[in-house]
């Protein structure tokens, strides 16, 4: 996996996005230790850009009491 600096994604954002386009994933470091990692969701992993996981934030609210588990299984699974 390329690994770059958050310094060199501000100056090579194009080149990170040549890079996910290829489906090859990217390391984040800051300063000298992993941060995250990036990936294209078109890449064939197992995770489909319709995932519910990925549409979760949607139901985000600061003011609102926290989900129950039952509350988030509902909005992930339906029903």
């Amino acid at each position: 996996m390329k690994t770059i600096s958050t310094s060199e994604l501000r100056s090579k954002t194009r080149s990170l996005v040549r890079t996910l386009e290829n489906g090859k994933p990217v390391g984040l470091t800051h300063p000298c230790h992993k941060l995250a990692s990036i990936f294209s969701v078109r890449q064939t992993n197992g995770i489909s850009a319709n995932d519910p996981l990925y549409r979760f934030h949607r139901h985000a609210n600061a003011k609102a009491k926290p989900l129950s588990d039952r509350e988030m299984d509902r909005i992930v699974y339906g029903g």
